[in-house]
């Protein structure tokens, strides 16, 4: 072998050590970025001349990352995006309903009917009549507050849908940038760990928004579809808008408006769901049991007699108005009980006698009281308040499940951040050993360069 060989043969080892140890630098350094892929180098010999070795090569620099592991952290941390994001906004909802407590619709309920019962006794008293008046009014204003609470977290999630998706639109235009970017890189024969890096972080917060698939494809770039729509690869992105379909809030496309997203995990999955199902059904359920209340109230009161000065009379309903053919309407309309005008004006007018010229009883009075234990078919053979109370146990529920799907989700992404922070982080201790490693062997090649020196200097000296 030639000295000139030996010269170039101790050279390539040397520049080869120094990128490895290198390699070993940036390792070391990111080791508490999150977001970071240790990388691996791969040494291997160079290609031989005539049987005779060149010396060695960095054959390739890995990213040391398991895609089955990245796949399912991605599922589980939309899983855990979209339980937190409902706990959350069941929270906000959950405020509004104020149960249990004083101020919360079953109080006032029970205090409405305690307020007839008292009335019976005594079905005469202008005060216990006021007192029933006081106490209507005050349940009426306290189902507008609910339903007022209802129509503010729909307001807010149709806000945070907007907002949400403009920041899904942006993270799919930077995935789309940098899949050129690895592209242009690596087909100019440049690595690009960091870049691919960046773009992983960028999927991982595209997966917290809602429910993705990831490929690579054969020109190295990440495909993104969304809920089925194709969102993203290293040619175009899709740009995504909220629309209220059919009272519904939906995730569709810019550009073809018939291509809805189907959602079932992450952020934007909780808010649509909560808007199109969830509220909807709450208010449903709330407007039920209210306007089962004020039929039936009404029921009894028409029958019964009122107290007045001109003489008794009857017909007159507690909530709502009649119209001109003797019809009741607007008991309840938008979240709020209507009391009949004239009861609000007169508390003479609330019919407590079931006799002509009022002698004295409080049979109506009774009968109205008695309604707080009585089962109807409407409400699945429930009273009102257990019907109340099966809608407040329907929304509980949603909530245990939403906060017990956080405790599992993060149980099991701590599971698998482990599994990936041994495969694919930075272990200090093995990093250091490697550039000891390298560095000996960069030292071996040096003193190389001084013995071939040596030889050179002996062979001039010779001649």
């Amino acid at each position: 072998m030639g000295i000139g060989r030996l010269f170039d043969i101790s050279v390539r080892a040397m520049a080869t050590y120094q990128r490895a140890i290198d390699v070993a630098s940036q390792n070391i350094s990111n080791a508490g970025n999150t977001d970071y892929t240790r990388q691996r180098v791969v040494i291997a010999t160079e290609q031989t001349q005539g049987g005779i070795g060149t010396g060695v090569k960095i054959q390739d620099v890995l990213r040391i990352r398991n895609d089955l592991l990245d796949s399912q952290i991605r599922k589980y941390k939309s899983s855990n995006s979209d339980a937190n994001k409902r706990s959350e906004l069941l929270s906000q909802i959950e405020s509004v309903i104020a149960e249990p407590s004083d101020s919360g619709l079953s109080a006032y309920f029970n205090e409405f009917f305690n307020a007839w019962d008292q009335l019976t006794s005594n079905p005469n008293s202008t005060q216990l009549r006021t007192q029933i008046i006081e106490k209507a009014s005050r349940l009426s204003e306290r189902m507008d507050e609910v339903f007022d609470g209802f129509d503010s977290v729909e307001s807010l999630l149709m806000q945070e849908a907007s907002s949400k998706t403009v920041e899904l639109n942006s993270y799919l235009k930077e995935i789309n940038e940098l899949n050129r970017k690895i592209y242009e890189s690596e087909a100019a024969g440049i690595k690009a760990s960091e870049l691919k890096d960046d773009r992983d972080a960028l999927i991982d917060k595209v997966s917290e928004l809602a429910n993705a698939t990831v490929q690579i494809n054969e020109k190295g770039a990440a495909v993104i579809s969304i809920g089925g729509i194709h969102s993203a690869d290293q040619n175009v992105y899709t740009e995504f808008e909220m629309k209220l379909v059919n009272g519904k809030l939906q995730l569709v496309s810019k550009n073809d408006p018939d291509a809805k997203a189907v959602l079932n995990s992450g952020e934007l999955f909780a808010i649509t769901d909560l808007y199109s199902n969830k509220i909807s059904q709450y208010r449903t359920d709330l407007e039920k049991v209210a306007a089962t209340f004020a039929d039936k109230v009404n029921e009894l009161h028409m029958t019964g007699y009122t107290l007045t000065s001109s003489g008794s009379t009857t017909g007159i309903p507690f909530f709502g108005e009649l119209d001109g053919s003797g019809n009741v309407i607007n008991t309840f309309t938008n979240g709020k009980l209507n009391i009949n005008s004239a009861v609000l004006g007169d508390s003479s007018k609330i019919a407590a006698s079931d006799t002509l010229n009022n002698d004295g009883n409080g049979n109506i009075a009774n009968k109205i009281a008695l309604l707080e234990g009585t089962k109807f078919s409407e409400l699945n053979g429930q009273t009102i308040l257990e019907s109340y109370s099966s809608f407040l146990n329907n929304f509980g529920m949603e909530k245990t499940i939403s906060d017990n799907k956080i405790e599992s989700s993060e149980l099991v992404l701590q599971q698998l951040d482990t599994q990936k922070s041994s495969y694919s982080g930075v272990s200090i201790d093995e990093e250091m050993t490697n550039i000891m490693k390298y560095q000996r062997s960069y030292e071996a090649a040096a003193k190389l360069i001084q013995v071939v020196d040596e030889m050179l200097q002996t062979i001039m000296d010779i001649m």
